[in-house]
């Protein structure tokens, strides 16, 4: 499934860069209520007429050891802490306002998926004791509208972009180029 979001995007991007001023960015999404955060790139074409946009966001962190064979139940060892990494593709369309501001709307797809951090005293299952189990009970999946706005430098070549995703109810920034 990532691969298909990552084709998708990359794919907008691509067409994003042919048609209109072009802007490309990567976007930060801070945590938010019980969602990790993560890091995300954008494609958006900016011109006076409706362009289009493409943004893919998601958790980037390495949960190891990871044991998908065993469950949240798995030898009664405690539960140190449950993670909801997430994964977010939007498109939609954008529209320039101004000289130094454009604004943003789409849908898209998000899922988070649950993980559970837990502790074995024995550090058979893990060099500190800690490993990960999946929790597909917490497991999430949506439609998530999406929306923002692109600042322009004076010089028009640096963006900044301040976002919103409905599904984790929370705001991203993202640094950009315009070409």
């Amino acid at each position: 499934m990532k691969k298909i979001k990552l084709t998708v995007v990359a794919l907008l991007i691509q067409q994003a860069t042919l048609m209109g001023d072009s802007i490309i960015d990567i976007e930060y999404l801070p945590s938010s209520g019980k969602y990790e955060g993560g890091i995300g790139i954008g494609g958006y074409q900016i011109n006076s007429d409706v362009g289009l946009y493409g943004n893919f966001q998601g958790t980037i962190t390495t949960r190891e050891p990871m044991y998908e064979s065993l469950t949240v139940n798995s030898f009664n060892d405690p539960i140190v802490k449950r993670y909801n990494d997430i994964s977010i593709l939007n498109i939609g369309a954008s529209k320039k306002f101004f000289d130094n501001l454009a604004g943003y709307i789409g849908i898209g797809y998000a899922q988070s998926d649950g993980i559970t951090q837990k502790y074995d005293p024995s550090h058979i299952l893990g060099s500190n004791g800690a490993y990960y189990v999946k929790e597909p009970s917490r497991d999430e999946k949506a439609v998530n509208i999406n929306g923002g706005i692109l600042l322009f430098s004076n010089n028009g070549k640096l963006t900044l972009n301040i976002g919103r995703n409905s599904f984790t109810g929370g705001n991203y920034f993202g640094l950009g180029i315009r070409f």
